[in-house]
């Protein structure tokens, strides 16, 4: 059974979120539990991946994260929707680049049911509106177990991106969905349309809602 667990955490602390995915990842190494996505906003927060130029932090008023993930410095917080994704992809028989590609065609499927036409951009990752970035990628893998995600702006507060240089970017480059459309979409809406992407596009046939 191709069985995915869908996890609703709600507006959680980083480092709780952080340590429920280090413990579904050991789960998921001895087979204890299934593919489990986690969907959840946070706090604000500032993350600071591998790849940081310690030039893209501009100030300190947000808290600062230093993690394991790939990439580099964003930010999160209330009105955006984070999808972290615990998959063994050893049973799903794929690569992180393969992965990677998944997660993009999932955004971009979902946002083309809102009538935004988004793409990927060559040499860099994320979901991208023109040349707006709405959507940011990092993963984590541990023995062929995933752990961090994606995180897509839903009505994100974008001047709290001022603080970093996203990505390397200059904190203009970033947007969002009711930003482009000029209307208010709920988080939950969009939530049940990644649900439903994400797992047409792994090919789950067994979707479970934990508490």
């Amino acid at each position: 059974m191709n069985s995915l667990n869908i996890l609703d955490l709600g507006l959680t602390e980083y480092q709780r979120a952080l340590d429920i995915q280090k413990t579904l990842v050991k789960e998921r190494l001895d087979n204890s539990t299934s593919d489990t996505l986690l969907l959840l906003e946070h706090p604000h927060v500032v993350t600071l991946g591998k790849q940081t130029n310690p030039n893209d932090v501009l100030n300190n008023s947000i808290p600062i994260v230093k993690i394991d993930r790939g990439g580099s410095a964003t930010y999160h917080g209330p009105g955006q929707l984070i999808g972290y994704i615990i998959m063994d992809l050893r049973s799903k028989g794929i690569s992180v680049p393969i992965l990677i590609s998944k997660i993009h065609e999932i955004i971009i499927l979902t946002l083309d049911e809102l009538d935004i036409k988004a793409k990927r951009k060559k040499n860099d990752t994320g979901v991208w509106i023109d040349q707006k970035k709405i959507a940011s990628i990092g993963l984590s893998v541990r023995n062929w177990i995933t752990y961090h995600g994606f995180s897509l702006n839903v009505n994100t507060d974008l001047e709290r991106f001022n603080t970093i240089r996203p990505c390397g970017y200059d904190s203009q480059v970033m947007t969002s969905v009711n930003s482009i459309k000029k209307e208010e979409y709920s988080k939950e809406v969009i939530q049940t349309k990644i649900i439903r992407n994400f797992s047409n596009v792994f090919e789950y046939n067994k979707i479970q809602n934990l508490r």
